[in-house]
């Protein structure tokens, strides 16, 4: 079962993804409202083995100290997955490395709401694993990020894009890390060669899929 929930003030998709075990699953992008994602994964009596994050910045990650919290005392530790060239977001880096990003994007105020110390990750991605325990790869698709990712399920046609692309559009890249070349890059040679009844589940807005965003299919 794969469930999505919009949460935050700039409507921040997070993500919930089959594992391989029925019981467990992959929670992508918690960036606000932990009390709703707990709630979710409670109604659905799922276990988060790990908790991905398609790149490091705050409006995606915010959530986590409250959800790791809640979930010590039932004895629950996911572990926190991110590509190596985004893992500075976490951890002891992770305040500075996010307040550069909200004020190159002038959100400073976002940032000082939000920002709570995260943890550093658990597991560094590399492109083409999966994510253990399931059948998610990870597809590294800089640009947005240095360290951005996409994931991607052949089985069920699926792709979360993260903020790699959207509908009608693709992520900024007015951020310290940003490559406007990379991201069109990772684009057209690594998400648009996929079927192109792939669905996209982008990190913000609509559902889209693969033929509808490259056109001409």
């Amino acid at each position: 079962m794969l469930e999505a929930l919009t949460v935050g003030p700039i409507g921040e998709r997070c993500y919930i993804l089959p594992g391989d075990d029925e019981s467990s699953c992959v929670l992508v992008d918690p960036g606000d409202e932990a009390p709703r994602i707990l709630e979710l994964l409670d109604s659905r009596g799922l276990r988060v083995s790990h908790i991905v994050l398609t790149h490091g910045h705050l409006d995606h990650v915010a959530a986590i100290p409250e959800l790791l919290a809640a979930l010590a005392p039932r004895g629950e530790r996911p572990l926190l997955a991110i590509h190596a060239a985004d893992a500075h977001y976490l951890g002891p880096e992770g305040e500075e490395s996010n307040r550069r990003v909200f004020v190159a994007i002038r959100a400073t105020g976002y940032f000082r709401h939000y920002w709570r110390p995260l943890p550093p990750a658990d597991l560094i991605l590399e492109d083409g694993q999966l994510i253990p325990g399931s059948s998610w790869k990870v597809i590294h698709s800089p640009g947005h990020t240095a360290g951005s990712i996409c994931l991607l399920n052949e089985g069920l046609g699926v792709l979360v894009s993260g903020d790699t692309l959207f509908e009608s559009g693709m992520g900024r890249t007015d951020g310290p890390d940003s490559d406007p070349e990379a991201l069109a890059r990772s684009i057209t040679e690594r998400l648009f060669v996929l079927p192109g009844d792939t669905a996209v589940l982008p990190g913000h807005g609509e559902a889209t899929t693969i033929a509808r965003e490259r056109g001409g299919d």
